[in-house]
């Protein structure tokens, strides 16, 4: 009974103090000790997790010789700052740095500005600023650094970045060799998420063509603005099978499509389970540039009578043998011409796919 009144009584202390110490910035003998002791066990990572070194900490990583062969620096929740990445950004020991993460530290734009001018960053492939105070002003700094040039990722999330900043690193970046942008939680409207889901796309988009599945594609397109970026993409010119099935797509995206002049290879084209209506099927009709084209699913859309009259007529379908349009609004009038059209002479059976 005694022991339980006394942990009672004590263990609200007990827990208070470990608070109070976890605040306590850690001494210069005490990084010392404790970067041998993490290099020990890995010379090539330095992961500082929650270790309140502060400015002057960052000052006595940034000069030991321990540092020399370390590729990966983490510092996350280190009570640094600006003058901490000045520091940094001024050591002759990070010589092999390739990846900085510096999570939930003090780093405003200053700190951003001299990271994007350091030779000592110049070999980095990820820079990892999340949640700091960083806006448009760092990020365009970053977007504009000529050291920064083997950046790969970039993590700006939970900052304080617009769509001035999104926009930079996006689309007026000096960054070439960028294929990974984080920006969530962050002051984007709909420009500058836009611009970061283009951006994402087109990287997505690289990714299939140099890993040899182009035809994939259509498995990250959603919605009309996804229909524009691939249409912009150079690669469209490879895919042989197109499958846009249930992309939310409208008219738009089937009148963009009929206007590419880059579908001279397409074999198979499904826009089933969309919302084209009679005008997304008359501009696919009297498209001119699908003339390889020998499967088209439009299955689950809003096609009447006057669009499948168009398909019927078109001059441009004669080597369609599988053209499907259940689950559409087509009638009695539409179903007449498709029947009797002169132009898709060679369907195969089931000529239509009405169920």
């Amino acid at each position: 009974m005694f022991f339980e009144r006394w942990v009672a009584l004590w263990l609200p202390f007990f827990f208070i103090s470990l608070v109070a110490a976890s605040n306590i910035s850690m001494t210069g003998e005490q990084i010392e000790k404790y970067i041998q002791l993490k290099l020990n066990r890995n010379d090539r990572v330095l992961r500082l997790n929650e270790k309140l070194i502060g400015n002057e900490g960052a000052e006595i990583l940034a000069k030991s010789p321990l540092l020399s062969s370390v590729e990966t620096l983490i510092i996350y929740k280190g009570n640094i700052g600006d003058d901490g990445v000045r520091a940094l950004a001024g050591s002759k020991q990070l010589a092999q740095l390739t990846a900085i993460h510096l999570e939930s530290n003090n780093i405003t734009d200053q700190g951003a500005k001299i990271m994007a001018s350091s030779e000592t960053f110049k070999n980095l492939r990820t820079l990892n600023l999340y949640r700091n105070k960083i806006t448009d002003k760092g990020a365009k700094a970053i977007a504009e650094s000529n050291v920064l040039s083997n950046l790969l990722e970039v993590n700006l999330s939970f900052n304080e970045v617009g769509d001035v900043g999104a926009l930079s690193l996006t689309e007026l970046s000096n960054l070439k060799q960028l294929k990974k942008i984080n920006l969530e939680y962050n002051d984007l409207s709909r420009i500058g998420n836009e611009a970061l889901a283009r951006f994402n796309l087109i990287q997505n988009i690289k990714v299939l063509n140099l890993s040899g599945r182009f035809n994939e594609v259509g498995s990250l397109i959603y919605g009309d603005f996804g229909v524009m970026v691939f249409l912009a993409s150079p690669y469209v010119f490879k895919v042989k099978t197109l499958d846009l099935s249930e992309s939310n797509l409208t008219d738009s995206s089937a009148i963009a499509i009929s206007k590419s002049t880059k579908f001279s290879q397409l074999f198979e084209l499904n826009l089933s389970g969309n919302k084209i209506t009679d005008l997304g099927a008359s501009a696919l009709a009297n498209s001119k540039y699908f003339k390889q084209l020998k499967k088209l699913n439009l299955n689950f859309n809003s096609i009447g009578d006057l669009g499948a009259s168009s398909i019927a007529e078109s001059p441009y379908m004669t080597n369609l043998e599988y053209l499907k349009l259940g689950q559409n609004r087509v009638g009695k009038a539409g179903a007449k011409a498709l029947k009797k059209s002169n132009t898709l002479i060679n369907l195969i059976y089931p000529i239509f796919g009405f169920y």
